[in-house]
């Protein structure tokens, strides 16, 4: 069962490296394994590239002539590593021989590799004295590093948490190193799934229960985060509509839109559509949602969405934004860096570039600027990213509202991500000047 799990993470992670594949998730599935099989390999893909750049430090100083060049062993050591280092519940003898097993050569020097790295854990808590030499693990655990980490906190949090460098240092820039630190530990931690209550929380709460499925309350009643148990996905209450899965961050970003019974609203960007329906019961059977998204195939897994929870009266899927006719309210949920989700796009570290903000700042500029065209006179513009970065947040929307003397800025929240918590974000309320008289 296990093997099976560890051999299809392999070839995601392999299709990655390679840059035959764009998303590990896309890679996994479609694979015939079992839910359970498939979580593990989901946990396995995901955790090595949420911890790559650690897990290539420590190898790199047991690995005495370097990483290997080829796709398949690196990826065959990152998984053993991680497994013996994330995953306390794994036996070591297990994690070592299951996934070298998964090689067709070099199967003893891995083996090798592995073995001296399981060695160097120790069932002891780290000592805070040795931040450079000691790394902490779950479950009380320590590693006795191989390669002592920079003396520079920011640099080691990099490693320790996997980022690129130029990105911690702007992310430092931007918040401070308390900042640094809290994004950090939030870009290497498995994030939490939460569900939004369509039908009344009490009532899903039992429909999930029956359903083998834990939840806990959050701070807002219509959200829950799943604990454990089978998956809410599988239970009958996904299928009938009484629940999506909502980060705290982004349901702000949507609550945040001053909508109410009766109001027509726009979601200019609306895929995959878990915004689109809480704007959807927010007007009411008497309101009106357009959700546009310009590809084909994410519009339809929104008008999916609107079709689950029983929300076609209200909403209409549209796919021509020339269509499109001005609103109460408009929602622009722009495309941006995800540096605010890091933890859940696992991907995106290894893609993004210093140089990727200035296209996307304008892109986002344009969208804002298309969602203000589409909102009537004294209607409201909502502007939400799930970026932390200041120049795609604040920055876009100051060069707006100073281009237009009739955009008033109501208020704005950036939203740091916090592990285990929530993810991370932004978003702006924005009203449009009414004309006088």
């Amino acid at each position: 069962m296990a093997a099976s799990a560890r051999g299809v993470a392999l070839r995601a992670l392999v299709s990655l490296y390679k840059g035959r594949g764009q998303r590990v998730r896309a890679e996994l599935e479609g694979r015939g394994l079992e839910p359970r099989d498939l979580a593990f390999a989901y946990e396995l893909s995901h955790g090595v590239l949420r911890r790559e750049r650690l897990l290539d430090h420590v190898l790199a100083a047991v690995a005495h002539r370097g990483l290997p060049k080829s796709a398949s062993l690196l990826a065959v050591l990152r998984l053993g590593v991680y497994q013996l280092l994330f995953l306390p519940g794994m036996p070591p003898h297990a994690a070592v021989h299951e996934t070298v097993a998964l090689l067709r050569a070099n199967r003893g020097f891995a083996n090798a590799v592995l073995r001296r790295i399981a060695a160097m854990v120790r069932d002891r808590a780290a000592d805070d004295g040795r931040p450079r030499d000691e790394l902490s693990l779950p479950e009380g655990r320590a590693l006795e590093l191989p390669a002592s980490l920079p003396a520079d906190e920011g640099e080691r949090l990099a490693i320790v948490h996997s980022l690129p460098s130029w990105l911690a240092r702007r992310f430092a820039e931007q918040h401070g190193l308390e900042g640094l630190r809290q994004i950090a530990a939030a870009a290497s931690a498995t994030p939490g799934v939460y569900l939004r209550a369509v039908a009344p929380a009490d009532r899903l709460v039992a429909s999930l229960a029956a359903a083998g499925v834990q939840v806990a309350a959050t701070d807002d009643p219509r959200l829950l985060r799943w604990t454990g148990g089978g998956s809410p996905f599988a239970a009958e209450s996904f299928r009938d509509g009484g629940f999506v899965a909502q980060d705290p961050t982004a349901y702000a970003a949507a609550a945040a839109v001053p909508c109410g019974p009766g109001d027509v609203v726009i979601d200019l960007c609306a895929a995959p559509g878990t915004k689109t329906t809480l704007l959807a019961e927010m007007v009411g059977d008497s309101g009106r949602v357009f959700a546009f998204d310009p590809d084909e195939r994410r519009r339809q897994r929104v008008a999916e969405n609107v079709a689950r929870l029983r929300l076609d009266g209200v909403v209409e899927v549209v796919a021509d934004a020339a269509a499109l006719a001005p609103a109460d309210c408009v929602l622009a949920d722009v495309p941006c860096s995800n540096t605010g989700v890091l933890g859940r796009r696992v991907e995106v570290r290894e893609r993004l570039r210093p140089s990727a903000f200035a296209a996307l700042t304008e892109l986002q500029r344009t969208l804002l600027q298309q969602a203000i065209t589409l909102t009537r006179p004294g209607g409201h513009v909502v502007y939400s990213t799930c970026s932390i970065d200041r120049e795609e947040n604040e920055d876009v929307v100051a060069s707006v509202c100073a281009a237009d003397a009739g955009l008033e800025l109501v208020r704005s929240l950036l939203t740091l991500p916090a592990a285990g918590a929530h993810d991370g974000g932004f978003h702006a309320v924005l009203r449009r000047a009414a004309p006088i008289g």
